[in-house]
């Protein structure tokens, strides 16, 4: 039970943190001077903000507790702080995708509002990935 645990933690977290790496680094660049950018852009960002945010997000709160729980023998310093950086993020991902996401779209000030959250999100994971490491390697 506690490899299913952990493994769909991963699974999860490699998702999120992978899929804002790819719409970053590969799809967004592709799609610069299309002249279709705004909808392909648009259509796979909400498909990945489904999963990604909602079922991601969920997914890693509630492995992330049973780790903590069955695991790692209960909270501590290092949970607690991943655990307020989560909510950060979850904070930063319902505000991108549900307000300033789809006004992207339509407006260049909100599209650098999205740009600058994505980007401050995707820094904010990747810390949260290394936070999970060093916890796991019990450091």
């Amino acid at each position: 039970m506690k490899e299913l645990i952990v493994l769909i933690h991963v699974v999860a977290a490699s998702f999120w943190v992978g899929g804002m790496l790819f719409l970053s680094l590969v799809i967004a660049p592709f799609l610069k001077d299309k002249p279709y950018r705004e909808d392909f852009f648009g259509s796979a960002v909400q498909r990945f903000s489904f999963y990604g945010t909602f079922i991601s997000l969920g997914l890693l709160l509630l492995t992330g507790i049973g780790i903590t729980l069955y695991i790692q023998g209960g909270f501590r310093r290092t949970i607690f702080e991943k655990l307020f950086l989560f909510i950060v993020i979850l904070i930063i991902s319902l505000y991108h995708d549900l307000w300033a996401g789809p006004r992207a779209l339509r407006s260049e000030g909100y599209r650098k509002v999205a740009r600058y959250l994505g980007i401050a999100n995707l820094l904010l994971s990747l810390i949260m990935v290394y936070m999970g490491v060093r916890i796991r390697m019990g450091l």
